[in-house]
């Protein structure tokens, strides 16, 4: 092995901060560029042979004049609001915004042959090819947001191609959903509160649970799960812009027709002003409500209550939207929802975040799953007291009846399909891909041309690796290994890689784990060996000669880590805080910071000299 100085010349132009972790570039060029281009062709041929545009003329006209400013209102909220109100966490900021710019436009495309299919094609109109009108495009958008809601679950825990395979299995089973419950069961949704916020919820919580059972620190205890001043500022964008558009949101499809006007009853004709005027005024309630409310459960407001809950209230009224609700039982439903969401990201996220590791990254439970239930029932008890032209049954008790079916045929078929989706994008891996490890959630690096994939903690670390000793992340560990994990004072354990199995291991911190007991993960047996012998400066040990500049790389890193621990550990602890990227040794000391934070199966103790 060159010595440490001709090695450090020779790689100290290299990006230090992806050695260590799988080649990201060769993923997106051998999984996600194929998936795209396969779905490109495959929408370019339906699109050719089985949809055509609306009648032109008059017709064209009318519908640009009632639809069209609704349909920007809502793209607005779904590229700029969802967007931006994602872009909370520090390290994830180009992924929030554009991979929902990606996803939206991609399940919008999904969305106009599947809606279409379903509402024109195989029931209701019977046509034989589907035309493309401004309805068709504006129910489009609304799977989009759907989808956004779902994005909001997983995002920053999937790659790229299991975000797209993930969202576009979303198309077929929202379009089948949407048509049970407005034309099957007739329940009210102007607004979209089952059809698109309970649906997009918990099918986005289902594929979750599928990606992350196998992840270390996909939840809550992830460093990079977290905001910043900046990012903070640029999520209340996303929030205010879905504020100010909630109500053309709820009210974008409730517009008659001219030709349509003198037919109309009178419910229908009050039925987009209702939509709005009964979204603002719940969305106002639940900004006066959630300020109060996490004031009062934490002492001060939280960022994360005001970016979220605030917009419950528009979630709450998306079904009860038409119907003819007095002014104060408008604003009594934005603030119940708001209460109910903050209390939500309070207590029920750390929750099922500690119980069944759910990993909720945006909190779309409390934001649109417990809204979206609510709403439901408000629908369906409001309705007890409404005139049958605001209803679509004869009865008040009919309604809620098919209110309550709709909602919990909504969250099987959601909760069905995510599980299935996410066990499938995460079992499906013909190249053998290595899946992500804790160092790569929740950040651009892995991804983005110029970003850095920054180093996690090593507190972190060891956490992961505690939560492989107990089992937590699922698989299995021999006895003989579980031997070689008695650690002391002063020891390294090193992993070695591509064996995924997790039952069993390293040592409880607090329940024999010494301090300083440091956990590294190396990308392979070889490396890990390598590592081995630098740290005991053993010249004779065969692997000492290893040519795997990432082993070499590795090995220097985690000497300079151990060495800084011991001497400097005041001054090692403002580094980690700020990177080390400014210098040769600095980088090294990246590379050891990223094995220890990758996760997979546990190797061999090494005592360090």
């Amino acid at each position: 092995m060159p010595p440490a100085s001709s090695l450090g010349s020779e790689l100290k132009s290299h990006d230090w901060s992806h050695f260590g972790l799988p080649q990201r570039d060769v993923t997106l060029r051998t999984g996600f560029v194929p998936s795209v281009a396969v779905l490109a062709l495959a929408f370019i041929g339906l699109f050719f042979g089985v949809t055509q545009y609306c009648e032109l003329g008059g017709n064209a006209m009318e519908q640009v004049g009632l639809y069209y400013k609704y349909l920007v209102d809502v793209n607005v909220m779904v590229w700029i609001g969802f967007g931006f109100l994602m872009t909370f966490m520090r390290r994830y900021g180009y992924g929030a915004v554009a991979l929902n710019y990606f996803a939206s436009t991609l399940m919008f495309l999904a969305a106009i042959p599947m809606l279409g299919a379903t509402q024109q094609v195989f029931w209701n109109e019977r046509h034989s090819k589907i035309q493309i009108d401004m309805a068709l495009l504006i129910d489009c958008a609304f799977c989009a947001a759907s989808g956004m809601i779902a994005f909001g679950a997983i995002i920053g825990k999937a790659t790229p191609t299991q975000l797209t395979w993930l969202l576009f299995f979303q198309v077929p089973l929202y379009a089948l959903n949407q048509h049970l419950v407005i034309h099957t069961f007739k329940a009210l949704d102007m607004g979209g509160t089952i059809v698109i916020h309970l649906f997009g919820a918990y099918y986005g919580l289902a594929a979750s649970l599928m990606i992350s059972r196998n992840q270390p620190l996909h939840g809550l205890d992830n460093p990079k799960n977290t905001g910043a001043y900046l990012n903070d500022l640029f999520s209340m964008i996303g929030t205010i812009f879905l504020f100010i558009y909630w109500p053309s949101f709820n009210g974008a499809l409730a517009a008659v027709s001219a030709g349509d006007l003198a037919d109309a009853s009178d419910a229908a004709k009050a039925a987009q002003f209702l939509c709005i005027v009964n979204t603002l005024l719940s969305l106002l309630g639940a900004g006066l409500a959630v300020f109060a409310t996490s004031a009062a459960v934490g002492g001060r407001f939280n960022m994360v209550h005001i970016q979220n809950s605030t917009l419950a209230g528009g979630v709450a009224m998306g079904a009860a939207c038409t119907l003819s609700l007095t002014p104060g039982g408008a604003l009594v439903v934005g603030c119940a929802a708001g209460v109910i969401s903050t209390l939500g990201y309070q207590y029920i996220t750390p929750l099922l975040d500690r119980t069944i590791r759910l990993g909720d990254t945006c909190g779309v439970h409390n934001l649109h799953g417990i809204p979206a239930v609510v709403g439901t029932l408000v629908a369906g008890l409001a309705a007890l007291g409404q005139e049958p032209d605001f209803l679509n049954y004869s009865t008040g008790r009919q309604q809620l009846g098919y209110q309550v079916l709709a909602g919990v045929v909504t969250m099987g078929i959601a909760i069905a399909g995510g599980l299935l989706a996410g066990a499938f994008v995460a079992w499906f891996n013909p190249r053998g891909d290595d899946p992500m490890s804790a160092v790569e959630l929740f950040d651009d690096g892995p991804w983005w041309e110029h970003q850095h994939t920054e180093p996690l903690p090593i507190a972190a670390s060891i956490h992961a690796a505690n939560l492989s000793a107990h089992g937590k992340m699922g698989g299995g560990c021999s006895s003989q290994q579980q031997q070689q994990h008695r650690a002391s004072m002063g020891q390294l354990v090193i992993n070695t890689a591509h064996a995924h199995t997790h039952d069993g291991g390293y040592p409880h911190a607090g329940t024999g784990t010494p301090a300083g007991t440091v956990f590294i993960t190396c990308t392979s047996a070889a490396a890990g060996t390598a590592a081995a012998a630098c740290l005991n400066d053993d010249p004779n040990t065969p692997a000492r000669r290893t040519q795997s500049h990432t082993s070499q790389a590795a090995a220097l890193g985690l000497q300079q880590l151990h060495q800084r621990g011991v001497r400097q550990q005041q001054q090692q602890q403002q580094q980690q805080q700020h990177g080390y990227r400014h210098s040769l040794e600095q980088a090294n000391v990246v590379v050891g910071m990223n094995a220890a934070a990758a996760y997979t199966a546990p190797g061999h103790v090494v005592e360090i000299n």
